[in-house]
């Protein structure tokens, strides 16, 4: 049966709601990520993708619920309360559903906390350890809402919130649930971004995937939100393909072999050939094998005919919230008749002992009715989406 993404909420570094997100798309030439000199723990300055402006007021929830995870959610949330105003009208709370990726929850909360503790032999006022507990954000939400439905958390790296998105179709299909709030949340902490410099995978300077001197990735933040039902909406999800390369406990495989058949899983799924795809947003991290590994399964199946882009450079990797951002910005292409396709920004010589897949390398405007996103994560965890616009699926 087919299910749709009746809405998306969304903040980033490149805005705070759809229409500043639509807006950096049309001035990919700014740059939107930061020099932030307080994250890396020998402070060194690095580029990272950070949401600015105000978050919301927390002071009204329980101590253990005012997290930055939990603000930029509620941000991404409250976007959403019109067409959920209206999809919830009539339907059992206990057939609401809140599904969400993440990897940090509330580490950030818990990195002050630890050292208060350090400092004065108690922690502070207040913290509860609930806040750094992988469901954090999915019961967050879920209270919010006034919901009971499936509430639960996956995390899976970087393929966590497109998990998310296949877990959403599932529950529908299967009848489990009337409407489902899915999507992704991950806020900047120190444990992230000195655990990934520990693995030597972060950028000295802005990303460049794709590019011959591409050094590593930089780091993010965000929340990206989909309303999900089998109403139908402006978008529908035609296809999942998930695949595990079981090749090494971070490193991709090489041959590209588990995301081909990723990709190819959702075509079949989506009962599409590879030339009905109009663009591909990429998972384009800029470290050296994820960027040559992927170029090569998408060169394998679609040569250089589709357009695709990565996305990193503007918004930083926002790791358990990558997978619903980057589809979310599929998903602004295909309901914003002005929204170009995004911007593959790189401003180095492209390698050329990759694959030569298309990137859209300035702001291209472009009529598109089917859009496939991917998510290759750590272990070879591997998740392909195909979207497209309702008429597809009805």
């Amino acid at each position: 049966m087919a299910t749709f993404l009746n809405d998306f909420g969304v903040v980033c570094a490149l805005g705070n709601n759809k229409n500043e997100v639509k807006h950096a798309f049309h001035h990919p030439e700014v740059e939107y990520q930061s020099l932030d000199h307080e994250l890396h723990l020998e402070g060194q300055p690095i580029y990272v993708g950070k949401v600015n402006g105000e978050l919301p007021d927390m002071s009204s929830f329980p101590s253990y619920q005012r997290t930055r995870n939990n603000a930029l959610a509620l941000m991404a949330v409250k976007q959403l309360e019109p067409t959920l105003s209206s999809m919830l009208a009539g339907v059992d709370k206990q057939r609401v559903a809140v599904i969400i990726g993440t990897t940090t929850a509330g580490v950030g909360t818990a990195e002050h906390a630890v050292a208060h503790y350090m400092e004065n032999d108690a922690f502070p006022d207040g913290y509860g350890h609930q806040c750094q507990e992988l469901i954090a954000p999915a019961e967050f939400l879920a209270e919010y809402l006034g919901v009971n439905g499936p509430t639960y958390t996956i995390s899976t790296a970087c393929s966590s919130s497109t998990k998310v998105i296949m877990t959403a179709h599932m529950l529908l299909d299967t009848d489990m649930a009337d409407v489902v709030l899915c999507g992704g949340v991950d806020s900047l902490c120190q444990l992230i971004v000195n655990g990934f410099d520990a693995l030597d995978s972060t950028s000295q300077s802005l990303c460049e995937p794709f590019s011959a001197s591409r050094d590593g990735i930089n780091l993010g933040e965000a929340a990206a939100l989909f309303v999900m039902s089998k109403q139908v909406g402006p978008v529908a999800l035609l296809g999942v393909g998930e695949t595990s390369d079981a090749y090494h406990i971070s490193a991709p495989d090489p041959s590209g072999d588990g995301a081909i058949r990723a990709i190819n899983i959702a075509l079949e799924m989506a009962t599409l050939v590879p030339s009905d795809i109009d663009y591909i947003n990429l998972h384009g991290t800029g470290t050296k094998k994820n960027d040559e590994m992927e170029s090569r399964a998408v060169y394998t199946i679609f040569s250089d005919s589709v357009p695709c882009s990565s996305t990193k450079r503007l918004t930083g990797h926002t790791l358990g919230a990558a997978g619903a951002l980057e589809l979310g910005f599929c998903w602004l292409h295909l309901t914003e008749p002005d929204m170009p396709l995004p911007a593959h920004k790189m401003t180095k010589p492209r390698d050329e002992s990759l694959l030569p897949i298309q990137l859209v390398e300035s702001v291209t405007k472009q009529t598109s009715r089917i859009c496939l996103s991917n998510s290759f994560a750590f272990g070879g965890n591997n998740i392909s989406v195909v979207i497209g616009k309702a008429d597809k699926a009805i």
